[in-house]
C-alpha cells in the first residue's frame, strides 16, 4: 500500500470520515478514479519520546502489512492517528481494530460521537454578564 507524503493530503483525507478504535483513530476520504489505496501514520509529541515514537509507527506499518488486498477498500486514502495504547495492545487486536475500522469508516451510516450532546443549547439560555470595574 502506498503511503500519504504530503501536507496536503493528510488535510484532504481529516475533511472525510473519522472513526476511534482503541489504539489509533482512522480517517478516511473515498476517492475518484481507480488508484490503489494509500495510507498516512501521524503520531504526535504528546504519546511520548522519539523512541516510542518509531515504535508505535513501526507497529501500525507491520499491522496494515498484514492486512490482505480484500481487507482494504479500494480508491481511498487513510490517516491513523496513533494514541500511546498502541505500543501496548496485542498485535492481533491491533490488525482487528484496523481491519474493522477500515471499511467502517467510508460508510456514512456509521454513527460517530455521541449522539445528542449532554447539555441543551446554549444559546437559548442568556448568559448573565459581570459588571467590570
Amino acid at each position: 500500500m502506498d503511503t500519504l507524503k504530503k501536507r496536503s493530503e493528510f488535510l484532504a483525507v481529516a475533511k472525510g470520515g473519522r472513526l476511534g478504535r482503541r489504539a489509533f483513530f482512522v480517517q478516511g476520504l473515498k476517492r475518484n478514479g481507480d488508484a490503489a489505496s494509500r495510507v498516512g501514520y501521524t503520531v504526535t509529541k504528546k504519546t511520548g519520546n522519539s523512541v516510542m515514537r518509531s515504535r508505535i509507527k513501526r507497529r501500525l506499518r507491520a499491522a496494515v502489512a498484514e492486512l490482505c488486498r480484500d481487507d482494504i477498500p479500494q480508491n481511498a486514502d487513510f490517516v491513523l492517528v496513533a494514541r500511546d495504547s498502541a505500543l501496548t495492545l496485542p498485535f492481533q487486536k491491533l490488525v482487528a481494530d484496523l481491519k474493522s475500522g477500515l471499511s467502517q469508516v467510508l460508510d456514512p451510516e456509521t454513527p460517530r460521537g455521541r449522539g445528542k450532546p449532554r447539555r441543551g443549547n446554549r444559546s437559548s439560555q442568556p448568559t448573565p454578564r459581570r459588571k467590570q470595574g
